[in-house]
């Protein structure tokens, strides 16, 4: 009876491993929509447009336009051009941007809040305006704590938002030079 059980309980945790090796090498499906570009070996220059802003958030589109045209200096893959020489160009809005609570006090004052930004970006084909990559949203999400005066609470909203722009414009350039 004993040695039957024992048989049983090998066969359930036998079927169970093997269960999860196939699920392991199998593979969840997962796949990102916006996959890193595949730039064509002509692209050589590209042209960083200003960002449009459909955020109250006025000085964020400068920074992200800023901070990638950073990344892709850094970067050797691509060299900034000016729009008329340039082989693609990238153009970008920000889609929103909204602060809201985080976590609060007993009576209900916020104490640290979250800012959300969510970009969207297209590179083209200076010459053709045939798209060669483009996503539909991108998020970041930072937090800030809210201080006793509200230039302050401002002040570390904004640095927030400088550093959502800093990793926003660190993900458009990996995803569309494929630098991971």
């Amino acid at each position: 009876m004993r040695k039957a059980i024992l048989t049983r309980t090998y066969t359930a945790i036998s079927l169970w491993m093997l269960m999860g090796i196939i699920l392991l090498f199998s593979g969840c499906g997962y796949h990102r929509q916006d996959s890193s570009a595949q730039l064509p070996s002509w692209v050589r220059t590209i042209y960083i447009q200003p960002f449009e802003n459909r955020s109250i958030e006025l000085k964020f589109a400068p920074w992200i336009t800023e901070d990638l045209r950073k990344e892709f200096l850094r970067d050797s893959r691509l060299t900034l051009a000016p729009k008329e020489e340039a082989d693609v160009i990238l153009t970008g809005r920000i889609e929103s941007v909204y602060t809201s609570g985080l976590s609060y006090t007993r009576h209900d004052r916020a104490v640290e809040r979250r800012v959300t930004a969510s970009i969207s970006a297209v590179l083209k084909d200076a010459k053709t305006g045939q798209i060669i990559w483009k996503t539909a949203d991108i998020r970041r999400q930072e937090a800030f704590y809210v201080d006793n005066t509200l230039m302050r609470t401002e002040g570390l909203k904004e640095a927030a938002l400088q550093k959502a722009s800093r990793n926003i414009a660190e993900i458009i350039h990996h995803r569309i030079t494929g630098a991971f």
